[in-house]
């Protein structure tokens, strides 16, 4: 079971698809926080119930209480909260001579883990649409420049040039790029027919980085199959390596994997491929991202493109694999991979 921080992560990255604003993301953590332990789960009532008082969530969250009522009443209209109140509408704990909580009515946290798997589709649907929107604009801006500079009379193209700066200086619907990537297409294969492919770059050209490893027209592979030895791994991603070398069994590396995907801040996206890809792959994908972290602007953004890009078929796995052989291999700093994948 996800720890209670981790269901939180999953709401934050979804807080757009669900309508969830800043304050009452705020008070939703700040719920949290009143939780025992670092698990949400039915074991204990104080361990999904939270019955502090609405002047005590204020206090922490540094809102007023009218203001934590109203955010509280969101919560719950989104399914995130569930009210298990008192026939007085009270909150209040019961405790056993130990000082155990027994009994406890207020708010039930325990919809974050139900619906956690849900959370996490949503915010990678989300993330997927924003890489699709990111792509498309900077297709447009690609474009326009590319007939600029085929144009020696910019006279000519007025109205289109003032039509796509308008629309990129705001928020457009992705309809509308479509339309005006269209007519820039146009306008450029009237004069210049023979390089129209070029504006139809790869949408592995992401973050302004480019691998010649990463061809995307490739037969797919299935991810499922992937068949790589351990010395591929090593001289492929020999950081990665590097940071798994003490890991003692499965477990632990994934707790590594784990840490190194919350530096890189590579998002849900990371832990939903734990139930949507094998482990192998998931080891490639990091050891690709790191060996190259200084050079990519985003890792989140750079690992999405890359999941996108192998689920669709367009790059095969094994692509990620890069030769060094002719590098000097340093055998301290080997990680059991046969642990790891």
């Amino acid at each position: 079971m996800p720890k209670k921080w981790i269901l939180l992560r999953a709401v934050e990255e979804a807080r757009v698809p669900l309508g969830l604003k800043s304050t009452s993301l705020n008070v939703l953590r700040t719920l949290i926080s009143f939780m025992k332990g670092d698990q949400i789960s039915t074991d204990q009532d104080d361990h999904h119930i939270c019955y502090a008082s609405n002047a005590a969530i204020a206090k922490r969250t540094h809102v007023s209480v009218q203001t934590v009522e109203r955010h509280i009443s969101t919560l719950a209209k989104l399914g995130l909260v569930r009210r298990n109140l008192s026939a007085n509408g009270k909150r209040w704990a019961r405790r056993d001579p130990q000082g155990r909580v027994v009994t406890a009515t207020g708010l039930s946290l325990m919809p974050l883990s139900e619906r956690h798997a849900e959370f996490i589709q949503e915010a990678q649907k989300h993330a997927d649409r924003v890489l699709e929107f990111t792509v498309l604009r900077d297709k447009v801006s690609v474009a326009l420049a590319r007939l600029k500079e085929l144009v020696a009379d910019d006279g000519s193209i007025t109205d289109l040039m003032a039509a796509v700066r308008n629309a990129l200086r705001r928020k457009p619907d992705a309809t509308v790029l479509r339309e005006l990537l269209s007519a820039i297409s146009v306008e450029i294969s009237e004069i210049a027919p023979a390089r129209t492919d070029n504006l139809r770059g790869s949408d592995s050209e992401i973050e302004g980085h480019k691998e010649d490893s990463l061809n995307p027209i490739v037969k797919k592979e299935n991810p499922s199959q992937i068949q790589v030895s351990p010395d591929q791994m090593e001289r492929s991603f020999p950081r990665l390596c590097s940071e798994l070398r003490f890991a003692k069994d499965q477990a632990h590396c994934d707790r590594l994997m784990d840490s190194i995907a919350d530096q890189l801040r590579l998002g849900e996206t990371w832990y939903a491929m734990k139930t949507t890809h094998g482990p192998a792959l998931r080891f490639m994908v990091l050891g690709y991202i790191t060996q190259r972290a200084e050079t990519i602007r985003s890792h989140r953004a750079y690992l999405i493109s890359l999941v996108a890009m192998i689920d669709r078929g367009d790059m095969q796995p094994t692509a990620l694999l890069v030769d060094k052989s002719k590098n000097r291999r340093n055998q301290g700093n080997t990680c059991k991979i046969s642990r790891c994948s």
